[in-house]
């Protein structure tokens, strides 16, 4: 599920404000992504985290199916961002407890 949290940080890490548009939100990706590509940098193997991320970002931001894909947002070290119990939808929350009675 998409939070405002996560809403929040996708921009932060695409360096948007929160009035910024798709136009915006898209220049600001393919700067990035190009900066950031694999392709661009194979010696550096931390860049591909980087990349995945950016895309992780602005494909929340756009409201993709795929968002969330890598789950980077959501599992971040800082431990700021983990899923709490209010984040979670009703069935998410119900499989974790009764999912060994269906």
């Amino acid at each position: 599920m998409i939070t405002v949290e996560l809403i929040k940080k996708a921009r932060s890490i695409l360096g948007v404000t929160d009035a910024a548009d798709m136009n915006m939100i898209r220049s600001a990706y393919r700067k990035l992504a190009k900066q950031y590509h694999p392709d661009r940098n194979r010696d550096d193997k931390s860049i591909e985290e980087q990349f995945k991320l950016i895309t992780e970002a602005y494909e929340i931001l756009c409201g993709e199916k795929n968002a969330g894909r890598y789950g980077i947002l959501k599992t971040n070290t800082d431990n700021v961002n983990e899923p709490s119990y209010d984040d979670k939808s009703y069935w998410e929350w119900w499989l974790e407890r009764f999912k060994d009675i269906l």
